[in-house]
Parts: C-alpha cells; sequence; structure tokens
C-alpha cells in the first residue's frame, strides 16, 4: 500500500465509493459531519417495536440496464439485491383514471399489461398504445444526433410535446425520477432522457438492495478509517500537501478551535455548491493559483438545485379510490401544478414491507398529510441537468486533468446522465482511475 495519504469529505453514494475504491492502495480517511455515514442518514422503522422493518428513505431503486457500475460495485462487495415493483397508476387530482398498468415479472424479465378498475377503458387503451408507439420510436433514434437539443425540442419536433401521454404520464413519471419540476424536465438535454428510456427499465423492472443501505454503508466502509461529526471548514495548501480543519460536532463545549489532519490528495464529494464555499476557504499565496481557484468556485458555485420533500406515513386520504385498488405507485396530477405527487405503497413494493401496517411513501405532497400519522419527512436536493450546467461540469473536469492536481470532485453532477447513484459510482471511478486504482471488476 502507498504511503501517500487521501481525505474524502462527504459520505453520499460517490464520497463511500470513493473511498472504498482509493482504500485499495492509499491511507484514506472519510469525513461526514452528521452522526453517521450520509447515504444511510435517512431510514424510518416502518414495522414493529418487535419487529422491526427499515425502510430507506428515499427508496434507492435501480435497473440493471442503466446502473452498470452500481451493479458492478455491489456485486464485488457482497450486497444482495431483491426485485421491487413500481407501476403506476396515474390519476388526475380530481380522482379521474388517465393511466393504469401492474407488472407480471418472470425471472429477470418483466410483462406490463393495463389495469385498475377501469382496465379496459378505451383511455386507459389509448394510453398503452401511446407509450408502446413512443417507445418503440424513440429505440430507433440514434442519440448521437440529438446533440445541443433539450428534451423539449426533441418532443416538440417529433410531435409528442402536447400529447396526453407526455402531459400525463411521461412528464409526471420523468419529474418524480429526475425529482425536479416539468420545466426543468424539457430542459434536460434529451440524449440523457432517452437513454434511460430505453436502457430497458421497461422489460427488466427495478430492483433494490434487499439489506437496505445500511447494509451498503456497512460493506462500502471496510479498510479505511471514517470519522462522524466532522464537518470541513477551511483548507489549506503548502509543499504538495493539503491541510483539513474541520468541526467536531460531537463535542459538547462551544470551542471555536478546529482539529487538523494534513493529505497528499483531497476528494470532495459533496454537493457541488459546498465543494465551492470549502474551495474559497483554500488559503494561497500563488495568484495564479488564485485566479483558477476562483473560476472553478464559480463553476461548482453556478450549478443549480431543485429541492424535494419526501413524507412517510400511514394517511390513506391521500388516494383518488382504495390504494388495495391501486398498482404500487401512484401519480396525483394537477394541471395547473409544474410537479405530481406520487405515492408509493411500501407493502406492494417491497417484499420486505409486505406484511406490516398500511405504510406510504410520498414524493411532493400536494395535499395535506394527518400529520398524526406521519412516521418521517425529509427534504433533498438533486442538480438540474442542463446544457449550460454541462459546460461548467466540463470546466470542473478540466481543472481535476491538470498536472499534479491535488483536489478531486465527485457526486451525481459529474458522472454523467441522470444525476442518480450511477452517476455517483461513475465519478468515483474517474477520480480513482485518475489516481491509478484499475476498476476493480
Amino acid at each position: 500500500m502507498s504511503n501517500s495519504k487521501i481525505a474524502v469529505i462527504g459520505s453520499g453514494i460517490a464520497g463511500l465509493s470513493a473511498a472504498w475504491l482509493l482504500s485499495k492502495k492509499y491511507q484514506v480517511t472519510l469525513f461526514e459531519r452528521q452522526p453517521q455515514p450520509g447515504m444511510g442518514a435517512y431510514a424510518v422503522n416502518v414495522g414493529s417495536q418487535e419487529t422491526p422493518v427499515t425502510v430507506d428513505i428515499p427508496l434507492r431503486i435501480i435497473t440493471s440496464g442503466y446502473y452498470n457500475e452500481l451493479f458492478n460495485l455491489y456485486k464485488t462487495v457482497g450486497v444482495e439485491i431483491e426485485r421491487t415493483d413500481h407501476a403506476g397508476a396515474f390519476y388526475s387530482d380530481q380522482g379521474e383514471q388517465i393511466f393504469h398498468y401492474r407488472n407480471f415479472h418472470f425471472g429477470k424479465r418483466t410483462l406490463s399489461t393495463l389495469n385498475g378498475p377501469n382496465a379496459l377503458s378505451k383511455t386507459n387503451i389509448s394510453r398503452a398504445l401511446e407509450a408502446k408507439l413512443f417507445l418503440k420510436k424513440i429505440r430507433k433514434q440514434d442519440l448521437r444526433k440529438l446533440e445541443n437539443v433539450t428534451l423539449g425540442d426533441f418532443l416538440n419536433r417529433n410531435g409528442h410535446l402536447d400529447s396526453v401521454f407526455v402531459q400525463s404520464v411521461l412528464l409526471p413519471m420523468l419529474s418524480t425520477i429526475c425529482t425536479c419540476d416539468y420545466d426543468s424536465v424539457l430542459n434536460y438535454p434529451a440524449e440523457i432522457i432517452l437513454d434511460y428510456l430505453t436502457c430497458g427499465v421497461a422489460k427488466e423492472g427495478v430492483w433494490k438492495a434487499r439489506h437496505g443501505v445500511s447494509d451498503i454503508v456497512n460493506r462500502l466502509t471496510q479498510g479505511y478509517e471514517v470519522v462522524t461529526h466532522a464537518q470541513a471548514m477551511r483548507l489549506e495548501k503548502s509543499n504538495d500537501q493539503i491541510s483539513l480543519f474541520y468541526k467536531d460536532n460531537a463535542s459538547s463545549q462551544q470551542s471555536t478551535e478546529l482539529k487538523q489532519q494534513t493529505f497528499d490528495h483531497l476528494v470532495i464529494a459533496t454537493q457541488p455548491q459546498q465543494a465551492a464555499e470549502l474551495l474559497k476557504s483554500e488559503s494561497s499565496e500563488d495568484l495564479p493559483s488564485n485566479a483558477q481557484k476562483q473560476r472553478l468556485y464559480d463553476h461548482l458555485a453556478a450549478i443549480r438545485f431543485a429541492k424535494s420533500t419526501m413524507v412517510v406515513h400511514r394517511d390513506t386520504g391521500i388516494y383518488p379510490i382504495k390504494w388495495q385498488q391501486l398498482s404500487p405507485v401512484c401519480y396525483s396530477i394537477d394541471p395547473a401544478l409544474q410537479r405530481p405527487m406520487a405515492t408509493v405503497c411500501l407493502n406492494k413494493s417491497m417484499p420486505s414491507v409486505r406484511d406490516c401496517e398500511e405504510v406510504f411513501q410520498t414524493w411532493h405532497p400536494t395535499v395535506e398529510i394527518d400529520p398524526d400519522k406521519i412516521l418521517a419527512s425529509a427534504e433533498f436536493e438533486r442538480p438540474l441537468i442542463s446544457f449550460e450546467m454541462l459546460n461548467h461540469v466540463k470546466a470542473i473536469k478540466a481543472s481535476m486533468a491538470q498536472a499534479n492536481n491535488r483536489i478531486w470532485f465527485c457526486g451525481s453532477y459529474l458522472g454523467g446522465g441522470i444525476p442518480l447513484l450511477e452517476a455517483g459510482v461513475k465519478s468515483a471511478l474517474e477520480v480513482a482511475n485518475r489516481l491509478n486504482i484499475e476498476t476493480p471488476w
């Protein structure tokens, strides 16, 4: 093992993956400001006190056709996966059925058929045909010809934008996956969205880690030091080394004194706006370096985010009909709003929750949920992908390609594609490869 020391700041999937990969060759220390590694920071018991059943917030669902590097990582570290069901029921905010389907699973394959009280209605059949024709058409699309084309432009050019399927099914679904509003989805590069839609998710279905995020975190925190309650505050560079100053959040004393450790390389695996503030704190007497640092700060700080709220609860009143009659994911679509409310019935979606008391996980609630029936709630941020944002990413990556670079960045915003778990792992792999770590699969 090399004597070089590397600090990783942040323990989402990108930070955990980077630390685990780099620990194969270097002495790694992972810093996390929360009491436990961040990827497992949000979870709730939806079972009983006697028989607890832990559910991650949000659910980390994956499909092998799109999450190739993540699947390989899971396999390498021994994470078991199991199938989940996320078939959808799309309803207006007035309770009118728009589209409703269910999934049948055969081994690793999935077959979708119509579902619901009005399964064979004219509108349900029409939406199914529209969906089939749309997917058939985009599978023939050469994604290389979509350079500088937004999803909105693509849909408009091909006569899809104003269709009921796109407005009431596709956009609500994509808005939930990307956790942003419809306008932001339409501003995505078309290539990124079509790549996701044609990755095979409709045929393969979705999966999750059988034992949840806690098992993933446990496996990815082996072989190196983890320091929790450690909030990174500022950096100092001197003599090809980087000093990290951090605050001990676990200390009961209101001391302003910071702890310090020195490293050969630093990997910042936080959200870009947090990375920007940490970079800004770096002290250096080198004026050209300061100018470069300012430009890099500007690129990191310019990346925009969308905020989203998730609530885990037992309130059946948010459903348009009895939840037992619905597919696992119910979308409530108000045409006056820019985002749908999407509710997952965990009993139907996850095998481990099947026998629990009825429990639901709702993204972006648009109606009031009974406070007495709320088990947990959390807020999240996700980068907004656009061509302008990709230019900032290009500049950030260029900074890391410079000779003798010692400050690295990774996170879902740098991994390409929709900023999901896969992008986080890809960005960690890129940093590890640059530091002479061969991909272990």
